[in-house]
């Protein structure tokens, strides 16, 4: 289980009987540095992919907290994000990333390479996201509380206010 800290900047690591491993990280920028971090979650290959939201990037560790690669949001074009605060997986392995103050949320290869947007149409400030098995998002958007879905393309399917 991963524990992100955000005022203290780091990751806490326990198993799933709550027994502290360890913990990872500071404020900053460089590698292994965090500037808030915010979502987690663990890719299939069991990589670690962490949120760092106000240095607008995801930075992905192998189990052992070695660097594996970044997907930096701070890019000109459409691989852009910023903010990001939530972190799920495809079934095909791909990355979507929600980006707060961007309103997007971004879909990447394992790799970190651009695939796509979703719709933006319906996105405000999106803070978490959920895919079910059959490729269905689930959108948390903070303002103005409410879940939108998405089909498995990215295009908007509906929303449910009131959160």
């Amino acid at each position: 289980v991963y524990v992100a800290e955000q005022e203290g900047n780091r990751i806490h690591k326990l198993t799933t009987g709550g027994e502290f491993l360890g913990t990872f990280g500071q404020k900053g920028s460089d590698v292994g540095q965090f500037n808030r971090p915010w979502g987690i979650n663990i890719s299939p290959e069991g990589k670690v992919y962490v949120a760092d939201r106000d240095n607008s990037r995801i930075q992905v560790f192998h189990s052992d907290w070695t660097l594996s690669h970044i997907i930096d949001g701070k890019v000109s074009g459409d691989g852009s994000f910023t903010c990001p605060e939530g972190v799920a997986f495809d079934m095909s392995g791909d990355v979507h990333v929600t980006g707060y103050n961007s309103n997007s949320v971004t879909v990447f290869t394992p790799s970190g390479q651009f695939v796509r947007k979703y719709d933006q149409t319906h996105l405000k400030t999106p803070i978490g996201i959920a895919i079910d098995s059959a490729g269905y998002s689930l959108v948390a958007n903070y303002s103005p509380g409410s879940l939108s879905i998405y089909d498995p393309s990215g295009r908007f399917m509906h929303s449910i206010r009131g959160f």
